[in-house]
């Protein structure tokens, strides 16, 4: 192992020639300064703060101790439900559970805009109701063999300026790539049913978008909601500002300039969802959010070791400094762990893995995260289902189930699964299920509350996934009509799922595309893919690094094979592909999710380069 010389920063904590009250007296006080910072109208205020900086707390201590002028109130938006969750569960906490409520708005980006920007503008034609989804994925008529409109780019609509004609491939799913007919005809449906549900006021987040600027870029209607909404909060400050998208920051410098005020906190070392940048409008003008130096920077990190600090500054593109350790494990000497991985599979990685967090006590499950650029990775090194549901109705079911019975599957899929439990539930009752989750229930006069029961019953309800495919079906079909939905009593379906004969005595849980190895493989550990814990932190980090032979975008066009590994022990970042930069980003985030080990799982042929590489800068590591 190459001789390591530990950075000053780690150096000084593991001799105490630190004053971490001192350190930490600091940390405090740049977070004060984000407090008060001013922030006014025609200038976007702008911080940035690095993982662990505490930038929720900083952000709600603003909102809790900024004084607010009569009949005026805060937006914090958010890009997630569970960010704005989080945000409104600390109100609550600090004993100020009105600054969570009505005036103030406490939400996603896209609720933000539909509520206070689209709905209470748009001009509704005659008999149209203009309805917003949260994806194309809600709705049913929006997917069809295991795609949906989310797979699509559209092209502007000239009469409306919105995208909604000419769909594009974003990607062209796996199961089609050897099939141009098939992408043809989904082609020719996309276009099809975006018309159709346009025309019916349905809406996603392009589309929020594109009518939202319109307004905005309307010298009339625009300065009419610049003035409502600066007469209403006295700031909008925007959470993980990274991921705005060049429209999202053309949304907020038009705000800024209709004179509501602004500030964004974000970091751009984190800025990991360029998927999400869409096509251009028709006639958008400049992005009018220029980059500039921040007003402040949060560098206090918290969460994690001095160590795993100066391992995430070799991973950033803009090349920033470390960060400096104040929390609890600051001074830590845990080196990070280079696993070298092989043909032979990833069983011996986890199991060191493990061991190695059993050696520091880190026992929770919880704790304990393996994470991925894509869930296949993770799929084919844990055995896990898939990241997709089959097309039938029975197979997505099974694998509904198995996501929804193991607690440690990512958000993501547990919302997928808990969607499909909706739809069978709805099915089974109401008969075909042809709009959104809500739109349904409000037209049977159900409640969501009797529709989450139901599923919980029904999960409770159904049978071991290692039962025969077909006597599985018929318990399905018996649990759903065991327990009535509401008031119903008289189900719509009248027969169980329709099983393949030569798919009848094999185990269930082969219908959702995994083997029953799956449910004999629990390890003490948790699994999830790097975009989605954005947010989180564990004591544990386990990263499966991409293999050599495959782009980490799997079957996306990207760079050549080695390039992410190569490019990151080359201390080069001038002049590198878009997709490697944030392919970079995306390792970052993954690095500073950990408080106190990190360990990467490298193959072989780039594990002792990378083991050079971090020696050299000054990183303990450890390669077994």
């Amino acid at each position: 192992m190459p001789e390591v010389s530990v950075s000053a920063a780690t150096a000084r904590i593991l001799q105490n020639d630190v004053d971490l009250d001192q350190l930490r007296t600091e940390a405090r006080a740049a977070q004060t300064m984000v407090v008060d910072l001013l922030c006014g109208p025609g200038r976007i205020a702008q911080v940035e703060a690095c993982p662990g900086a505490g930038k929720t707390r900083t952000i709600v201590n603003r909102h809790l101790n900024r004084p607010l002028a009569p009949r005026q109130s805060r937006a914090l938006v958010s890009f997630t439900k569970a960010a704005a969750a989080e945000v409104a569960q600390r109100c609550v906490e600090q004993g100020r559970p009105e600054l969570a409520e009505y005036p103030h708005f406490i939400g996603t980006l896209d609720s933000f805009l539909w509520r206070h920007i689209v709905r209470p503008h748009v001009n509704s034609p005659r008999g149209k109701r203009w309805r917003r989804l949260e994806s194309w994925d809600d709705h049913p008529k929006a997917r069809r063999e295991g795609i949906s409109l989310e797979n699509f780019d559209f092209a502007p609509d000239y009469e409306h300026r919105v995208r909604i004609r000419t769909p594009q491939w974003r990607t062209v799913p796996y199961q089609l790539a050897s099939n141009p007919d098939r992408q043809s005809v989904l082609l020719y449906w996309a276009e099809r049913q975006m018309d159709e549900l346009w025309n019916e006021g349905f809406i996603a987040g392009e589309q929020l978008r594109d009518i939202a600027l319109s307004m905005l870029e309307s010298s009339t209607r625009g300065s009419r909601i610049g003035s409502l909404l600066s007469s209403r909060f006295v700031e909008i400050i925007v959470d993980e500002s990274q991921d705005l998208s060049s429209d999202d920051r053309r949304i907020f410098g038009l705000l800024s300039s209709r004179g509501v005020p602004v500030l964004t906190v974000g970091d751009p070392d984190q800025r990991i969802y360029g998927f999400r940048e869409p096509a251009t409008r028709i006639g958008a003008p400049p992005v009018n959010l220029p980059a500039r130096s921040a007003d402040l920077r949060l560098n206090h990190n918290w969460r994690s070791t001095q160590i795993i600090c100066d391992l995430s500054r070799t991973l950033r593109p803009t090349g920033a400094p470390a960060d400096i350790a104040v929390g609890d494990h600051r001074g830590e000497f845990n080196p990070i762990l280079l696993l070298e991985t092989s043909d032979s599979g990833m069983g011996e990685v986890l199991r060191q893995f493990e061991e190695e967090a059993d050696r520091l006590a880190i026992r929770d499950p919880a704790q304990r995260m393996v994470l991925a650029y894509r869930h296949a990775t993770l799929s084919s090194a844990l055995a896990t289902v898939k990241e997709a549901p089959p097309t039938t109705q029975l197979g997505a079911l099974v694998w509904a189930t198995a996501v929804l019975r193991d607690h440690s599957m990512e958000r993501k899929l547990r919302e997928m699964a808990e969607g499909i439990f909706s739809e069978a539930i709805r099915r089974h009752w109401l008969g075909d299920v042809d709009v959104p989750e809500r739109e349904h229930l409000e037209r049977h006069n159900l409640s969501s509350l009797e529709l989450q029961l139901a599923v919980r019953l029904l999960l409770d309800a159904l049978p071991a996934l290692d039962q025969p495919s077909g006597d599985w079906s018929t318990a399905a079909f018996q649990a759903l009509t065991d327990h009535p939905f509401g008031n119903l009593r008289q189900s719509a379906v009248t027969k169980a799922f329709r099983c393949a004969q030569n798919m009848k005595p094999k185990p269930a849980l082969t219908l959702a595309g995994t083997s029953t190895r799956a449910q004999g493989q629990v390890r003490a550990l948790r699994s999830n893919t790097i975009h989605g814990v954005k947010g989180e932190e564990f004591d544990a980090v386990l990263v499966l690094m991409p293999p050599p032979g495959k782009s980490v975008k799997g079957k996306e066009p990207g760079y050549r094979p080695g390039a992410l590994i190569e490019t990151w022990i080359s201390g080069t970042r001038a002049g590198i592909s878009d997709d490697v930069a944030e392919s970079l980003r995306v390792y970052y985030v993954a690095a500073t999710r950990a408080r106190r080990l990190l360990a990467f799982a490298v193959d072989q042929k780039y594990a002792r380069k990378l083991e050079t590489y971090l020696a050299a800068n000054g990183v303990p590591v450890q390669l077994r």
